[in-house]
């Protein structure tokens, strides 16, 4: 029985009797729950001061009137099924003051939907999202068992991080990505990082261009700084630099955010000419470009393209990324390589918002990725990534027939951007009626408006699971 804190009744009846009016009451009013377990005996006679012999006449008492029910030889507890009139409180003597209920002004509302599972669809072709059943709890469990060990890890730490782990994540960056001579910073995943870094960079009224197809909580957590948002268009290379050029022209831009591998959510890498052009643009007009590497590590046919901030001898790129993807996304750890300057104001900003990541899954993490069982199951899943991806391109192929629809093969991540050339938003919402999610072009836009383009992730479902789903979904097509 978890601590339970009541105020003995008191009136002129004997003290077996207060304490059972004092239980029944606490029942009564919800405080105490069905199946709760109670104290024992001995902890209820030392916190009222009383015999055990009369705690255990009060508890015989609720006993006898069904309120609770014993276990032999280990503990009472609250009646697992009561009569709903005993659960109805008495009300006549509560007091209930005139006077007018104050609604709180909420002058910053946040423009995203309320959250809601996705998970329980038939059919869930979320976008990111991986198949935690593959995750191997087992071998995790070992490195989180040696984290636990430490001691150390309960207190406060560094706001940027357990050091073991932002050092595995350097030489991870360095090795696999090219990023180097940067300063980790550890967060809550890769949207903590961007609002943080939104909140020290951007001031009110400053300007953020973005592709004008993009990931909507990052906007907001730009907006929320008091940024404007600009979009610039996209097509098949990514985002077209002459439109930026003359949003840059028309909008003081202090910001450029973009996903140049696997563009959110059309799944389109930047072009190798449009990236150096990119560069050269943000260097001449002193811009920072806050780089979302969101899941670098799941690219298929060829080796991905470095990020950009591999290469950025005028530091002007923040870049942040996440291993939400790879290893689970309650994990929630992000992280930023930015310039060591920046790092240490984030640090100061993070010290009076979440204080600190929590450091036993960072030490767990931190010793998985030394042992190479990290490397070992990234390996494994880019592999079966790989394989649904191609079942689904082959499913899409025969289901297409004479279906007015269109897509281009995902060189990487975990998603396929297909032109259903109809309202996608409807087709949506009636996908959802048939358990199946899938997520219309609308929820990528900035200006809200209905398109023809259906997001499909692929990695979260088994081959199976996909083609099943994918059958369901074209009877709507």
């Amino acid at each position: 029985m978890k601590e339970l804190n009541l105020k003995l009744l008191t009136h002129n009846k004997s003290k077996a009797q207060a304490l059972a009016d004092t239980f029944r009451m606490a029942i009564k009013n919800g405080v105490l729950k069905p199946s709760d377990v109670l104290p024992s005996s001995r902890e209820l006679a030392l916190k009222y001061k009383m015999s055990r012999h009369t705690v255990m006449n009060a508890l015989q008492i609720l006993e006898s009137e069904g309120w609770i029910e014993a276990f032999e030889k280990r503990h009472y507890a609250v009646t697992a099924t009561l009569p709903e009139k005993f659960l109805i409180p008495a009300t006549k003597n509560i007091f209930k003051p005139n006077v007018p209920v104050h609604e709180l002004v909420i002058p910053n509302k946040i423009d995203i939907a309320d959250y809601e599972s996705d998970r329980h669809y038939k059919y869930p072709f979320l976008s990111g999202f991986p198949d935690i059943r593959l995750f191997p709890m087992n071998n995790f469990k070992s490195a989180l068992y040696d984290s636990c060990k430490n001691t150390s890890l309960l207190d406060y730490g560094d706001p940027r991080g357990l050091p073991s782990l932002r050092e595995e994540v350097a030489s991870y960056l360095r090795r696999v990505r090219g990023v180097k001579d940067r300063s980790v910073v550890i967060t809550n995943g890769s949207q903590e990082a961007i609002f943080l870094l939104s909140q020290l960079l951007l001031n009110a009224g400053d300007c953020v261009a973005v592709e004008a197809l993009g990931y909507p909580p990052a906007m907001e957590a730009i907006k929320f700084s008091g940024a404007k948002i600009i979009p610039v268009a996209i097509d098949g290379e990514g985002m077209v630099m002459e439109d930026l050029e003359q949003k840059i022209k028309k909008h003081k831009i202090k910001m450029i955010y973009m996903t140049p591998l696997h563009q959110y959510p059309t799944t389109i890498t930047l072009t190798a000419s449009r990236r150096l052009k990119l560069y050269e643009i943000a260097l001449k007009n002193k811009i920072t470009i806050l780089e979302d590497d969101y899941d670098h590590e799941f690219h298929y046919n060829t080796t991905p393209v470095a990020p950009l901030a591999s290469f950025d001898p005028a530091g002007i790129i923040c870049y942040v990324s996440t291993f939400s993807k790879v290893l689970f996304p309650s994990a929630r750890v992000g992280f930023m390589a930015i310039p060591e300057n920046l790092a240490r104001e984030v640090a100061k900003l993070k010290r009076i918002t979440s204080r600190q990541n929590e450091h036993l899954i960072q030490g767990a993490i931190a010793i998985w990725m030394k042992s190479g069982e990290f490397e070992k199951h990234l390996r494994k899943m880019r592999r079966v990534y790989h394989e649904r991806r191609d079942a689904l391109l082959a499913d899409l192929s025969a289901l297409k027939k004479n279906k007015n629809i269109s897509w281009t093969d995902p060189e990487g991540g975990m998603a396929l951007w297909m032109n259903i050339n109809q309202n996608s938003t409807i087709v949506a919402k009636k996908a959802l009626e048939r358990s199946i999610f899938v997520a219309p072009e609308k929820k990528f836009v900035l200006d809200g408006k209905d398109g023809t383009h259906l997001r499909l992730g692929f990695t979260g479902q088994t081959i199976e699971e996909n083609r099943e789903g994918l059958k369901e979904l074209f009877k709507l097509l």
